[in-house]
């Protein structure tokens, strides 16, 4: 069962405020879609909230709030056969009906938000939009030590890597792992020593394997995640993650900054150290038996996690050749003030670094995302390129 809702706002065009006489004309419309109003307060004749039931149905309500210069429905109704058809209908009958009484009133609706499917269909934009997803089926749900992990299947996308809610990557996302390894930009990774670091849906080390590297090794702290995706993420990872290691290859399940520590002691180099690790830094959940399933946004997003990221950069420019790349995704390009972070501190690491930046939209994403290539050089001052890709 499903419960949708339908979002009214309704404004009047000569931005005067509502009066009683109004009200009453939109009390009626309600009343003749089977709506009953239930007793309320009143104030020079206006509800400052309204609560309608439905005669056939209780659960099925209409919430208005009206305000000085605004008035907002809140249309709620449940449906036993998961189909939003019946709904949108309806909702949109109770605004064809409002727009006849009221020719001087501007009154848009957004179409119906779905609560109680088995997967959560909403995701919130860099910036705060929403984005509604188009799940079908969820093939691996599974709590592990550190996050949920989930792999979904999209009609449009594929199949979809999610943990703790959050889209990660998708079998249409081929622009993600190419921009993040530079693969558009000419570099070369024949006989190459590459580190990656997270990168456990196996795209990046699927891509890499491709060009004959000398070795890669690649460090991923949830087990769970290579288990999901080697199964339901083949479209991105491929073979790559059949086995845990082959002739150039080299999958740990391990924690990246011990690995960093150990290789930054034991003087270890490499060409290419790539970080794909999630945005949101991932610790042992303290409960694990609990149901509850954490939902981090993009704005949440705060000062504080640049502290563990520059800690990981720091590490990783140790590892790297002198000529060296360190390649990563940075977040969301609409999230302009996480952007502007990035940017802030890492030109902190050191002054003889060259950073390029590129922008691609990623389509499961349904936003442009940045990403960054530090290259080490031996500069006396720190390059800044801008390389802007729609």
């Amino acid at each position: 069962m499903l419960v949708l809702t339908s979002l009214f706002e309704i404004r009047r065009v000569d931005q005067l405020g509502f009066s009683s006489e109004i009200w009453k004309e939109i009390e009626v419309i309600l009343k003749r879609q089977n709506f009953s109003t239930l007793p309320h307060s009143t104030c020079d004749g206006l509800p400052p909230i309204a609560l309608l039931q439905d005669r056939d149905d209780p659960r099925n309500t209409l919430l208005v709030t009206i305000t000085k210069s605004l008035l907002t429905i809140d249309f709620n109704e449940t449906s036993n056969d998961d189909d939003v058809t019946q709904h949108r209908r309806r909702a949109q009958e109770i605004q064809i009906k409002l727009e006849s009484v009221l020719p001087s009133c501007i009154i848009k609706r957004t179409c119906p938000l779905q609560r109680g499917r088995k997967i959560w269909q909403y995701s919130e934009l860099g910036d705060g939009r929403i984005s509604e997803d188009d799940y079908t089926e969820i093939l691996f749900d599974e709590k592990s030590d550190y996050q949920q992990v989930t792999i979904a299947r999209s009609d449009e996308f594929g199949n979809v890597l999610l943990l703790d809610g959050l889209e990660n990557l998708s079998e249409n996302d081929n622009i993600y792992t190419s921009t993040l390894l530079g693969l558009d930009e000419g570099l070369c990774f024949k006989d190459k020593k590459i580190l990656i670091l997270g990168g456990g849906d196996g795209a990046a080390l699927y891509e890499l394997l491709k060009r004959s590297p000398a070795m890669v090794t690649m460090v991923e702290i949830d087990e769970v995640v290579i288990h999901a995706c080697r199964k339901h993420l083949r479209g991105c990872c491929g073979d790559s993650m059949d086995k845990y290691r082959g002739e150039n290859y080299e999958i740990i399940i391990g924690d990246c900054i011990e690995l960093l520590r150990q290789y930054s002691e034991e003087g270890k180099k490499f060409d290419y150290v790539i970080s794909d690790i999630t945005d949101i830094p991932i610790e042992p959940k303290t409960d694990i038996t609990s149901d509850k399933t954490s939902q981090v946004f993009f704005s949440d997003v705060n000062d504080s996690i640049w502290v563990f990221f520059k800690q990981v950069y720091k590490l990783c420019l140790k590892v790297t050749t002198n000529d060296g790349y360190l390649m990563t995704h940075v977040g969301a390009s609409s999230n302009k003030r996480a952007i502007e972070n990035f940017k802030r501190e890492t030109s902190k690491l050191d002054k003889n670094l060259k950073m390029n930046y590129y922008h691609k939209h990623i389509p499961t994403f349904e936003d442009r995302w940045t990403f960054c290539h530090i290259k080490k050089n031996t500069a006396q001052k720190m390059e800044c390129d801008i390389i802007d890709s729609v």
